[in-house]
């Protein structure tokens, strides 16, 4: 393909609205193209949840809790709906046992009001940590981070409005980057997982929401690396420092006394890797989960879906390893 064809392309494109410059000039999705592309993307993950979970429907409504067929007395403040059929059924025993005929009209009472309960479900401040070291890349994990990224968006920003999502990449260095900046991140050489800095970040953005659930999303597919220093450098050794090690799992402590739900996906079959994030899950009362890399989205919605509704819709699935 000529550069000239590639140029009338990347014109068309922009002209359609799919594309933009972004504030360095590189360029990026619109924020027309990521809402479809968020769409199907999220269509297909709930797709591969349901198929994976087989006798249970996946349910992304994302209302204030999805019902569960009981009902309960009204009490005021509650903003539930009403259960009309058994609001009516209470109306007609009170009129009946009070000498009334219900056939001539019935007035409701405070007390015959009752409510559908619905799951519990607390607003949460979500992080997604993603690898960017060049195994990421190499080994084909880099499209998928970034579908399983942009599937979770799309989810918390059309339907769990009340949540806050903070994306964060961890490499040598981490840093937090909006949706636009990680679809158009291309894959670099990056010596480093830098998992020490990207909690450091973490800690401060639950902080930022102290009211809210913390829930923190780890996909990584190598042992820390590199840990952040005083000044602000990196330290950098491989096979892993046993003070990279320390400074990590004192991180990722602090976060667990701040009563964080967490979850590591480790990707690969490293057994160092497989050790490390299997015993950093046990120090928190966190879970790990083994997707393959297609599969990836799904685990990772899954497991966010799971932080609203306890457990109820997604509990032990074959894909939570």
């Amino acid at each position: 393909m000529t550069a000239r064809t590639l140029a009338e392309i990347e014109r068309a494109m922009h002209d359609g609205g799919y594309l933009q410059r972004g504030p360095d000039g590189d360029l990026r999705l619109s924020p027309q193209s990521m809402r479809r592309l968020g769409r199907a993307l999220l269509r297909a993950t709930a797709k591969q949840l349901s198929s994976r979970q087989g006798r249970r429907d996946t349910r992304v409504a994302g209302a204030a809790g999805e019902q569960t067929g009981s009902s309960r007395p009204w009490e005021f403040g509650d903003a539930e709906p009403w259960d009309v059929t058994r609001t009516i059924t209470n109306a007609i025993r009170r009129t009946i046992a009070d000498g009334g005929d219900p056939g001539s009209g019935l007035r409701l009472a405070a007390d015959d009001i009752e409510v559908a309960e619905t799951e519990a479900r607390t607003q949460a401040a979500v992080v997604l940590l993603v690898d960017v070291s060049f195994s990421m890349a190499a080994q084909g994990r880099w499209v998928p981070m970034k579908r399983t990224a942009l599937a979770l968006h799309h989810l918390i920003t059309t339907r769990f409005r009340g949540d806050r999502l903070q994306l964060i990449t961890f490499g040598r260095y981490a840093q937090p980057m909006d949706i636009g900046e990680l679809t158009a991140l291309p894959p670099f050489q990056s010596k480093g997982t830098n998992l020490h800095h990207g909690l450091l970040l973490a800690g401060r953005f639950f902080r930022k929401h102290p009211s809210m659930q913390p829930v923190l999303l780890v996909v990584t597919d190598g042992e820390p690396t590199a840990h952040l220093l005083a000044g602000g450098e990196t330290w950098f050794d491989y096979p892993p420092d046993p003070e990279t090690i320390r400074i990590t799992v004192a991180e990722l402590d602090r976060l667990g006394r701040a009563g964080t739900q967490v979850t590591f996906f480790r990707l690969g079959d490293d057994p160092g890797l497989e050790r490390f994030v299997q015993r950093m899950a046990r120090r928190v009362g966190g879970r790990v989960v083994a997707p393959e890399t297609d599969d990836l989205g799904a685990a990772v919605v899954g497991e966010y879906l799971r932080a609203h509704f306890r457990g109820r819709a997604y509990g032990d699935d074959d894909w939570a390893q």
